[in-house]
């Protein structure tokens, strides 16, 4: 009789149990350690008064809770608890950031990429290939050894202690042969003050990393790791952040597919058992975990980056401003040309490379019609289309401009291999229509002589606005082309609504006064759709009802 007597009871306490396992799970992490440090603050106080009430309740539900059976009045928090709850949620919420870096994952960025914030003065070493079949034909190793040069210096206080040009057969397998290794050694020990070694090649392999780190024992650079240095170091908007955290895991995962392919076992020594929650990980399994989750995260911030870039884009369609996507090799001067053509003094622009690394958007107003210039971020040779990839969200302006405008830096000695890498690049991303409709400019003429200069494309200056007014021209010929707009000379009454409505959905180009005084003569560039409209709106032979 007793047990029965209690099964109305415990039937009530498994209701309120699940109910609130059910509540449990439906709130937040910070939601739950507030509620967890409440619990340890009523338990806190129920002890206090354990010497007034000598039972405990039964159930949570239960009305005998000494600690709430003051109707109307909630345990209260000093101060000092509330800043602590507020700090543990704030990390809770700071967990839940995409750009947030675990401890763990702060370590195989470390590992990686040498994330330490050390100013290195650098070795700098480039592998020439000396075989016709897979040697750049557009340049020469000394001109690769220039740009490699001022990739270091676009660092803040990073330095090049020395260089050296050694010619091997390919970038494969280990790149040196046993004599050109301790070569390079002897040469990399007798400098005291060198703290890195950078190899200028696209990407190096984990085997070969491990061999050269080994043999210097120093930290060893590629390309893709350095530019990935400039990116963390100048990226100031939360997009870009996030973009240079995703170009980071394809890396990280070539690493561990490397590792678990055997390259690696025998210098990592790391394909021991993880123990984690209970269940048994090898390392790479670990890893390829943390690597996935992350990237989980940031690609959904990326999706909500994207779909805010629709909705933008979406305005400047609905406004009907045509789009001129300025691209072209970093430091060519495709900021500079667009500060000259907007008179944009807000803008400055910096001498050194990827010194663009977000889109933006910037109105111009050319000889008859206003524009929208999208800055992008510079191309440049040798970097593994992954990292570009990463990028994607800022070239997707770029592909749907209206006009494409390529700047090339005639002056660089290197221009010729910088303009094939472009071309190849934009090949790849436009489509055939708008690759013919591009224009070609030649920038930075100031600095050549007349001799020197290009008889492809068009030769200005954005420093000297020379060449200005020309490109101003070929930009609207350009624009009226690709997107369908006409030049229209409409005779229209005065003191109608016509003009007024031409002014608002289209370019005036000129007004003149008709023959007899009674009308204009207004000469606009429209596009197809306005066109259309005006007639339907304005047309003498309409029908009346």
């Amino acid at each position: 009789m007793f047990l029965r007597s209690l099964r109305p009871t415990c039937h009530l306490c498994k209701i309120n149990c699940s109910r609130k396992q059910s509540t449990w799970l439906s709130l937040s992490h910070a939601a739950r350690i507030r509620r967890m440090c409440s619990g340890q603050k009523l338990q806190t106080h129920s002890q206090q008064n354990n010497t007034k009430f000598s039972y405990k309740p039964l159930c949570c539900f239960s009305t005998t809770n000494p600690v709430c059976k003051e109707r109307g009045r909630k345990p209260g928090r000093d101060e000092n608890e509330e800043s602590i709850i507020n700090k543990l949620a704030e990390s809770q919420d700071e967990e839940a950031d995409a750009l947030h870096e675990t401890d763990e994952y702060k370590q195989v960025l470390q590992e990686e990429f040498h994330y330490d914030g050390v100013h290195h003065s650098l070795m700098i070493i480039h592998p020439a290939i000396r075989w016709e079949k897979d040697k750049p034909r557009s340049t020469t190793p000394e001109l690769q050894l220039s740009e490699a040069c001022a990739l270091v210096h676009s660092l803040p206080q990073w330095r090049v202690a020395d260089t050296k040009i050694i010619k091997v057969k390919s970038h494969g397998g280990f790149i040196f042969m046993k004599g050109q290794l301790k070569e390079l050694t002897d040469l990399v020990k007798s400098h005291k003050n060198i703290s890195a070694v950078f190899v200028n090649v696209d990407i190096l392999k984990i085997n070969q990393v491990a061999m050269l780190q080994g043999a210097w024992q120093l930290p060893v650079f590629d390309r893709y790791t350095l530019v990935l240095h400039i990116f963390r170091e100048y990226a100031h908007t939360r997009e870009a952040k996030l973009q240079i955290a995703l170009a980071e895991i394809p890396y990280i995962r070539g690493r561990l597919e490397q590792i678990n392919e055997g390259q690696h076992d025998h210098v990592t020594g790391k394909m021991h058992y993880v123990v984690s929650g209970g269940f048994r990980f090898t390392y790479i399994q670990k890893r390829h975990a943390l690597v996935a989750e992350r990237e989980r995260r940031l690609r959904g911030e990326l999706e909500k980056v994207r779909q805010q870039r629709e909705v933008l884009r979406q305005n400047r369609i609905n406004q009907q401003y045509p789009t001129v996507a300025v691209v072209g090799y970093t430091n060519c001067g495709k900021t500079t040309l667009i500060k000259a053509l907007t008179e944009d003094e807000s803008l400055t622009p910096e001498n050194r490379l990827f010194a663009t690394l977000d889109v933006t958007v910037h109105q111009a107003f050319l000889k008859n019609m206003k524009v929208l210039l999208i800055d992008t971020v510079g191309f440049i040779s040798d970097i593994p289309k992954t990292l570009m990839e990463a990028f994607s969200a800022t070239l997707e302006d770029a592909l749907i401009a209206d006009v494409v405008l390529h700047v090339r830096d005639l002056s660089h000695p290197d221009y010729r291999n910088q303009d094939e890498n472009v071309v190849d690049i934009l090949g790849k991303l436009l489509s055939e229509e708008k690759l013919q409709n591009m224009l070609v400019v030649n920038n930075k003429c100031d600095l050549l002589s007349d001799d020197e200069k290009s008889s492809d494309g068009l030769n200005i200056s954005a420093v000297t606005g020379s060449g200005l007014d020309e490109l101003k021209t070929r930009l609207e010929e350009a624009i009226i082309k690709s997107t369908g707009r006409m030049r229209k000379v409409f005779r229209i009454p005065v003191g109608g609504d016509h003009l007024s409505w031409l002014y608002k959905n289209s370019t005036v180009l000129s007004i003149t006064d008709g023959e007899n005084g009674d009308s204009y003569l207004v000469e606009t560039i429209i596009n197809t759709a306005a066109y259309g409209k005006f007639k339907h709106l304005f047309s003498t032979n309409k029908r009346k009802p």
